[in-house]
């Protein structure tokens, strides 16, 4: 492989969203596991805290330490309304309704894209990419892509999840006036731009074997069969917990969350945002393969971010609540986290 072939290799989709996504949950444990990033940089909303509750008072002769913090203070005041999480959702959908759009065509975005994802090997083949992949029942076995048909299901979820968490943002948001850090800000848009790429960009050679039109209707899967009624199911058990946390905070007495259905989570919705992903990592698996590992590396970045915010919204209810109140409930997982 001469040096050209190994910085187009480097620009590869498929490869920059995995290191993306298992970079970006690395940083966040890194942040979490650094007392003075963490207090800064993870809480927001009502878990929030001050920046004048965590950094010492400044001395007669400021030490370099203190300058530093300083400087981590300073970066604590960019911030954004909370209610910008609505922007994640807009985001999504019209992600969604555009790659929609671009697979149907084979659209020139997604051209460039399946371009990118050939590899060095077939760089220089006049025919391009779409020539080493034949239709399935002719493709040679090292080839594992996703069929076409299965690339506009979890398209197709992925819409009607970001159509809902839109909706429920519209009609539960409260007035409140809590914030969040731009750097959440930055990694929701982040993650979202990307997401409705990696749900299909490991059936690029299924796509550019197949013409652009309509995908024929096909018998479903016992995989699909089971996996698409448990992912409707987590959507609509998430739905119900937002609901049920919005109604707490529309009562004017916020209590500790106890949902009937999960009596023993305080984060039962991350729980279901996680299970989501981790759902369609397994509904979008390539043909011969478990998992589809691009959305397994998203589905690493969503459990690492929501579970050290779950243990930020421990610490909140603690401190409003009681050590009694929360004693014996778990995050996220019972008997995990």
């Amino acid at each position: 492989m001469n040096s050209v072939d190994f910085w187009l290799g480097l620009l590869n989709p498929i490869l920059l969203l995995r290191t993306f996504y298992l970079a970006a949950a690395a940083l966040i444990l890194f942040i979490y596991a650094v007392p003075i990033f963490r207090a800064r940089f993870l809480a927001y909303g009502s878990r929030a805290i001050s920046p004048s509750k965590q950094t010492p008072k400044p001395t007669s002769h400021p030490q370099p330490s203190t300058r530093f913090l300083r400087l981590l203070d300073r970066l604590t005041t960019y911030r954004v309304p909370h209610s910008y999480f609505t922007h994640f959702y807009i985001l999504s959908v019209l992600c969604s309704i555009f790659w929609l759009h671009q697979l149907q065509t084979r659209g020139p975005v997604f051209q460039h894209l399946a371009q990118l994802t050939s590899t060095p090997s077939n760089t220089h083949n006049p025919n391009g990419f779409a020539a080493r992949y034949q239709p399935a029942a002719a493709a040679p076995p090292e080839v594992s892509s996703m069929i076409v048909s299965q690339i506009y299901l979890v398209n197709g979820l992925m819409l009607l999840q970001g159509v809902r968490r839109l909706a429920e943002c519209c009609f539960y948001t409260s007035g409140s006036k809590s914030q969040m850090w731009i750097g959440h800000y930055a990694l929701g848009i982040l993650f979202y731009s990307t997401v409705n790429i990696a749900l299909w960009i490991e059936g690029t050679p299924a796509l550019l074997a197949s013409p652009a039109t309509a995908p024929s209707p096909q018998r479903t899967s016992l995989k699909s069969a089971l996996l698409v009624p448990l992912l409707l199911t987590t959507d609509i058990l998430q739905h119900t917990h937002h609901a049920y946390l919005s109604s707490l905070r529309r009562s004017g007495t916020y209590v500790l969350p106890t949902s009937p259905l999960f009596p023993r989570i305080l984060c039962p919705h991350y729980t279901l945002e996680v299970l989501h992903y981790a759902l369609l990592a397994l509904l979008a698996a390539p043909v011969g393969r478990a998992l589809n590992y691009t959305l397994v590396a998203a589905v690493v970045l969503v459990g690492v971010n929501l579970g050290v915010t779950a243990e930020g919204t421990r610490a909140w209810c603690v401190e409003r609540f009681g050590a009694e109140k929360v004693r014996g409930m778990a995050r996220m997982v019972v008997g995990v986290w």
